[in-house]
């Protein structure tokens, strides 16, 4: 075989656009890469060089497939994603990609031959249009904003999804080895197979979207039961102390009364009584951020009715730009979780709770006793539940709010007791 043919020169003139329309693709799809950047260009350019030797030294379709998606796959482990997105992407970016080679192979008059044996096919024009092609779908596949979204999608949703690329990939075997077919028949079948495989990304960006919207209506479900209580909260502190004022007065002259006859026991025990008929309701967190306060004195509350004492102390300026959705994802899980380790003790139960703003950084910390062990790997912590996909989504979401403010977590457990410290970037207006 001559290698420095016309036809091979463009070819790898020509694949290098595709291998960068596969970049384009995989990033549509994932967001945030697991290795640095100069690990993910290699691997890009080693993908190139596999793709490109086993096309001009095998050039066996069945083995230029296999080869290029075990390569896709490999691709797709650059990046972080569940497993079954990373296969779900892995196997329509391969069926779109073979999608369109068989178009415009079939289009430029190449057809009817068997995917085991040594492919001749040498047109220069359908080399170059098929990865062109390939590089104008991934711009438009681009365009789809929900794609990158990593939501809890049900096992069921996977499956459906699944099934159009791989029946596609089964059918589109069976054209390869087809020899009855004309051109045009198998042209209009690529064609709605190609059509069929895009409505499944729309299709995952709509099923992406309304995840999104489920979890983001839940969030603001909750935040109205954070408000309803903070103002149930201050009504009580408010006609407390409306009542406070109109008894005082005889409170004090019955305590007067006890210490005047000598009766201390009597005295000191109504003054307990006093004090705890005027703590049933507590406001724990007073910032002058109504979405601040009433999340943590309703969760604080709910720890407090539990047992669990709280240390809970503020200091924000009045003038912070904050974003109530993201202030709940943040501070409703990091409470719930210090809420459920305290819960798992018998004794020594409390909650310690600050929150400082300083130079454009505010520091979120909460301390707590834990009794099972806490496993760490690289900075991460890994639950000992069972139930490990639906457990430890709290911290994950607590950092990708923490993420889009430049912001990071850290993580201490001394002893029995857990502490995490919550850094973020803030602006005042």
């Amino acid at each position: 075989m001559m290698l420095f043919t016309a036809y091979n020169i463009t070819y790898l003139l020509s694949q290098a656009l595709g291998v960068f329309a596969v970049y384009k693709l995989m990033r549509a799809f994932f967001e945030k890469r697991i290795v640095r950047k100069i690990t993910e260009v290699i691997f890009y350019i080693i993908h190139y060089i596999v793709i490109a030797s086993v096309y001009l030294f095998i050039n066996i379709p069945i083995v230029n497939f296999i080869v290029t998606l075990l390569s896709y796959f490999l691709l797709a482990f650059l990046y972080q994603s569940s497993v079954k997105k990373k296969v779900f992407v892995s196997l329509v970016v391969f069926v779109f990609g073979i999608c369109i080679e068989m178009l415009i192979v079939t289009l430029t008059g190449y057809i009817n031959f068997p995917i085991s044996e040594v492919n001749n096919y040498n047109s220069i024009f359908g080399i170059v249009a098929a990865n062109v092609l390939l590089f104008v779908f991934s711009i438009i596949i681009n365009g789809f904003k929900n794609i990158k979204n990593d939501m809890e999608i049900p096992k069921s949703f996977w499956v459906v999804l699944l099934i159009v690329p791989i029946s596609s990939l089964f059918v589109l075997v069976m054209f390869f080895q087809s020899k009855e077919l004309s051109i045009y028949e198998i042209g209009s079948s690529v064609a709605v197979i190609l059509i069929m495989n895009f409505t499944v990304f729309f299709l995952f960006d709509r099923i992406a979207k309304l995840y999104k919207e489920k979890r983001e209506s839940e969030f603001i479900r909750q935040q109205n039961e954070y408000y309803v209580n903070q103002l149930t909260v201050t009504e009580d502190l408010y006609e407390t102390s409306k009542e406070m004022r109109h008894n005082i007065k005889n409170h004090l002259l019955t305590v007067l009364s006890y210490v005047e006859n000598s009766k201390n026991d009597e005295a000191r025990k109504y003054i307990s009584d006093i004090i705890d008929f005027y703590q049933n309701k507590t406001e724990f967190v007073h910032t002058g951020y109504p979405p601040i306060d009433g999340l943590l004195n309703y969760k604080l509350q709910s720890a407090f009715e539990n047992g669990i004492k709280i240390s809970a102390k503020t200091s924000l300026p009045s003038d912070l730009s904050l974003s109530s959705f993201d202030l709940t994802v943040i501070l409703g899980n990091l409470i719930d979780n210090a809420l459920e380790a305290a819960m798992s003790v018998n004794e020594n139960r409390f909650i310690d709770f600050k929150m400082d703003y300083s130079k454009g950084m505010m520091i979120i910390q909460i301390s707590n006793p834990y009794s099972c062990d806490v496993k760490m790997e690289n900075g991460k912590i890994i639950t000992s539940k069972k139930d490990k996909v639906n457990h430890g989504l709290g911290l994950k979401s607590v950092n990708e709010v923490l993420e889009r403010y430049n912001g990071m977590t850290k993580i201490e457990a001394d002893g029995n007791i857990f502490t995490i410290t919550a850094a973020l970037y803030l602006k005042q207006n």
